[in-house]
């Protein structure tokens, strides 16, 4: 096994926290740290009182760091991916997620500032005019019409749109007559 060491963790934690652009970290490196982890803990298990708590503050350092390292490429490949541009130094899986996010961020793009940009939307068919005119010929209580909608109550001679449905039933009880618009 290749001898890693919690100073291979903090040289690659501060060039990437001092770096502006991605630096260049190699393919196992979080292989590696993850088997220093699995070294630090078998020896945790065995250790006396003073060793184990200085075992637990360097295991508790080591993950800080390389979460601070994770954090860091991931700020660094948005801001790139952001401007449409793919870091050339990731790592394999890290180009494989943020190529797809890449991806997405093109779509979304095509489909909310293209479109606009373009004026391209779809408009939506004007809505066929349903309501009947009626004038009333008795008195109505308050109806509720096809539409879940409460319409009246309504006075004898007074002018009434209703769905088409709800004037049918009125003109058909004799409480309404049909007003023929002509356009």
């Amino acid at each position: 096994m290749v001898e890693f060491s919690y100073d291979d963790v903090k040289q690659v934690w501060l060039a990437e926290k001092t770096s502006r652009e991605l630096i260049e970290i190699p393919e196992e490196f979080y292989p590696n740290v993850a088997k220093y982890v699995a070294q630090l803990n078998l020896e945790l298990k065995r250790s006396e009182p003073l060793r184990g708590e200085l075992l637990q503050e360097e295991l508790q350092k080591v993950f800080q760091m390389v979460q601070e390292i994770y954090l860091s490429r991931t700020l660094k490949a948005i801001d790139e991916v952001a401007q449409g541009r793919l870091p050339d130094l990731l790592l394999e899986r890290e180009r494989y997620a943020f190529n797809e996010i890449r991806q997405s961020m093109e779509k979304l793009y095509a489909e909310l500032i293209s479109t606009t940009i373009a004026g391209k939307a779809e408009l939506a068919a004007p809505r066929e005019i349903t309501n009947v005119l009626l004038i009333v010929l008795a008195e109505v209580p308050t109806i509720v019409g096809d539409d879940l909608r409460q319409y009246g109550p309504f006075k004898k001679g007074e002018i009434a749109s209703l769905p088409r449905r709800s004037a049918e039933l009125m003109v058909k009880h004799g409480l309404a007559r049909k007003i023929e618009v002509k356009v």
